[in-house]
């Protein structure tokens, strides 16, 4: 081709500088007539002549150049241009795409004309193109394949895709659903109170988990209905909202949990009725300890009173051999003299005799009554009668009867302080202080004196007796309210250990108490004291 006038040279350099692969092919002689830089330089040719021998081995990617043409010629009958997007391989081995635009320039003298052939480098364009295709792929993919149903609507609530899963889940076709209202999908008594959630959520549209603590319910094309998880999300495009649920089958994971429910209440019942077992076994272990402990305590108990009972023999069998020997032996002796002295004159002798054993009788006689009153307190058989008594009467009556047991030159001294009347039994009070009257004298030396006060107060009653005699040791004292004993200083001296015992328990007949004062050698103080409110 030549191009000798100015608008052809206008034209050839409008061509080669020109950005794209621009040529001029002959179809008649199969060779390009005209290629510019650009085109020369895409492919990695020097000249026009490699060109046309590259292009004739592989511009189709080995497709037979005839073919080609008639493809072309036979597309170009019809239109103005044929365009096709393909790859193309360098003399390098360079592989890229292309898109190939073929245009009829139409000459008087040629068979079929010559054609103006573009080609533009579509590598970057095909590349994103290739990667939306593999995205819209991968999309699909995971839309269609996921194992959770999908379901997606519009914002009238008509559904406008789902995925296998969903389908399969509910009982639909493919594209069964697509156009039903969502609703389709609820339990027929929820369909109204969805409608009102949907519209709540279509003004203030968020992604969000629903029904979270919740029994959700969804109805398959049968009508069954089985219990779900749904989240819902949203999305927009070309102006228009989408809305999505994820919906999963949670029939076996309720089933599960319903399980998991009962187990665990099985296990509670369990354990309530092992932690009852053990409570009960526990509070029988400790009724057994308790019995056990008390039968320890009861054995102990009994031991101590065996114990207890043979001490007291012991100091009964130890104090009547002592006290019954002597007045026994002196109503002998006395018996056995009496009868040596049968004459009128020894009349006083006699008596004398006469005297002694009355004295031993009577000093039995004490001792049995002693006995007798200790019996009769441990059996319980006395008991108190109030009545009202003069204190002063009654403690000088009562000392009148003592003074006949006073020694060379004792006496007793009275005083009394407050008022003179007592409500308490008039017979337990005297025998409290004949008791401790006689101990006074029987413990005291010739020319002592034995002080017997009382005090009447309106909330309680104090009795006194403070003699000057020989005392009572503290190791002594611990004991002196016990049956049968004895202090290690008075022995030698006339006694059962009685008398302070039988005291005590007549002060806690009256609702008192006593209490002992004394030193060795310096004299002793008992105090009773009698509570009156």
């Amino acid at each position: 081709m030549n191009c000798t006038s100015l608008d052809q040279q206008l034209c050839q350099v409008a061509l080669e500088n020109s950005p794209l692969f621009v040529g001029i092919y002959n179809p008649d002689t199969h060779k390009f007539i005209y290629l510019n830089k650009t085109g020369l330089k895409m492919f990695e040719l020097e000249n026009l002549e490699q060109a046309n021998s590259f292009f004739l081995e592989g511009l189709r990617n080995n497709e037979s150049l005839i073919q080609w043409e008639l493809q072309v010629s036979e597309h170009l009958k019809s239109s103005a241009e044929f365009c096709i997007d393909d790859s193309f391989t360098s003399p390098s081995g360079t592989k890229f795409w292309g898109r190939i635009q073929v245009k009829l320039l139409k000459e008087p003298d040629a068979a079929r004309g010559h054609w103006l052939v573009n080609l533009s480098d579509i590598q970057s364009e095909k590349h994103t193109q290739i990667q939306f295709s593999e995205g819209e792929a991968r999309f699909e993919a995971l839309f269609m394949h996921a194992a959770m149903g999908i379901v997606m609507m519009d914002k009238s609530s008509k559904i406008v895709l789902t995925n296998r899963f969903a389908n399969a889940l509910f009982g639909y076709d493919l594209n069964e659903l697509i156009g039903m209202p969502i609703e389709t999908l609820l339990p027929t008594a929820l369909a109204e109170t969805h409608r009102q959630h949907t519209e709540k959520y279509l003004h203030k549209p968020q992604i969000r988990p629903m029904g979270i603590g919740l029994d959700l319910k969804a109805r398959k094309k049968d009508g069954t209905l089985f219990s779900v998880e749904i989240s819902l999300s949203f999305f927009e495009q070309n102006g228009n909202q989408y809305f999505i649920s994820f919906i999963n089958d949670i029939t076996y994971k309720k089933k599960i949990e319903m399980e998991m429910i009962l187990k665990n209440q099985e296990i509670k019942k369990l354990n309530e009725s092992l932690e009852q077992e053990v409570m009960n076994r526990t509070n029988a272990l400790v009724e057994t300890l308790k019995d056990l402990e008390e039968s320890k305590q009861e054995l102990e108990l009994a031991l101590s009173k065996e114990k207890e009972l043979g001490e007291l023999k012991s100091r009964f069998v130890a104090m009547a051999s002592h006290e019954f020997r002597t007045p026994l032996t002196a109503i002998l002796s006395s018996a056995s003299l009496i009868s040596k002295y049968p004459k009128t004159e020894d009349h006083e002798k006699r008596e004398k005799h006469v005297h002694r054993i009355k004295s031993a009788v009577s000093n039995l006689t004490d001792i049995l009554e002693e006995f007798l009153s200790v019996g009769k307190l441990e059996e319980g058989k006395i008991e108190a009668h109030l009545a009202e008594v003069e204190i002063p009467d009654l403690v000088n009556d009562t000392l009148a009867d003592v003074s006949n047991l006073l020694k060379k030159n004792q006496n007793l001294r009275f005083e009394h302080l407050g008022d003179t009347e007592l409500l308490t039994d008039k017979s337990l009070l005297r025998k409290i202080i004949i008791n401790l009257c006689s101990n006074a004298v029987k413990f005291s030396g010739e020319r002592s004196c034995i002080t017997i006060r009382t005090q009447k107060m309106p909330s309680h009653f104090v009795l006194s007796v403070q003699d000057e005699g020989i005392g009572i040791s503290e190791e002594d004292q611990k004991h002196l309210f016990d049956r049968f004993f004895r202090g290690v200083n008075v022995t030698n001296i006339q006694g059962t250990g009685l008398g302070l015992h039988i005291v005590a328990k007549y002060t806690e007949l009256l609702g008192g108490n006593v209490s002992i004062s004394s030193k060795l050698n310096e004299g002793t103080t008992v105090t009773v004291h009698l509570d009156l409110a």
